[in-house]
């Protein structure tokens, strides 16, 4: 067990110095205060030991963190990559969509024209008949 030093103080009457005032004298223990001392020193080294296994287990969960966030990163990547095809796929569809449609209104126009101005060459025919 160590101890403190404490500074010697010089007392005015001139007792002898003993060995219980000596303070470089190492100090007996009885057996009780022996088990007692071994009983804390092993109960340091349990908590030491489950310390470094607690360290261990962190580290360990750490790693499996770092793993799992990385390879979450190279999904949310793959993914990104795959969201930005889609939308390059869908903005030239809406294109080709569009391009469609207008020639389909072109078209529609067109052939409405068509049938009206085929009503009005039968209406034509049919009052040509009448009249001859």
């Amino acid at each position: 067990m160590r101890r403190r030093l404490v500074p010697h103080t010089k007392v005015e009457d001139k007792t002898p110095v003993t060995a219980e005032s000596d303070l470089s004298a190492p100090i007996k223990l009885d057996a009780s205060a022996q088990a007692h001392i071994e009983k804390h020193r092993m109960l340091q080294e349990d908590l030491t030991d489950e310390m470094v296994g607690l360290a261990r287990q962190l580290k360990e969960s750490s790693l499996l963190m770092h793993h799992s966030l990385h390879d979450t990163e190279k999904l949310l990547d793959s993914t990104e990559r795959a969201v930005e095809h889609s939308l390059a796929s869908t903005g030239h569809a809406n294109t080709r969509a569009m391009e469609i449609y207008s020639n389909s209104f072109k078209t529609t126009c067109f052939t409405w024209l068509i049938i009206f101005f085929m009503a009005c060459i039968f209406i034509m025919v049919v009052l040509l008949i009448r009249v001859t």
